[in-house]
């Protein structure tokens, strides 16, 4: 896992694109699909903002294969 740079010691992100947080000590999922987040609210000092999770790994795991991120590139509605 890596820090989520702007957010060090808040999130945490994994190689596969699971978001980590430290706070709650958990890792942030949706209707039990553990790597369904397509965004993810994010708070810092009290703001929160939705942040893209692919753009996010993109960031953090540059050089590693696109193949490696498990989660959802764009939106899926059910």
């Amino acid at each position: 896992m890596k820090d989520i740079s702007g957010y060090e010691g808040l999130y945490k992100i994994t190689r596969s694109g699971r978001i980590y947080s430290i706070r709650r000590k958990r890792f942030l999922s949706r209707c039990n699909d553990e790597f369904g987040f397509h965004i993810v609210k994010l708070t810092k000092n009290g703001v929160s903002e939705n942040k893209n999770v692919f753009q996010l790994w993109k960031k953090e795991f540059a050089g590693v294969a696109e193949s490696e991120f498990k989660g959802a590139l764009k939106a899926i509605y059910k």
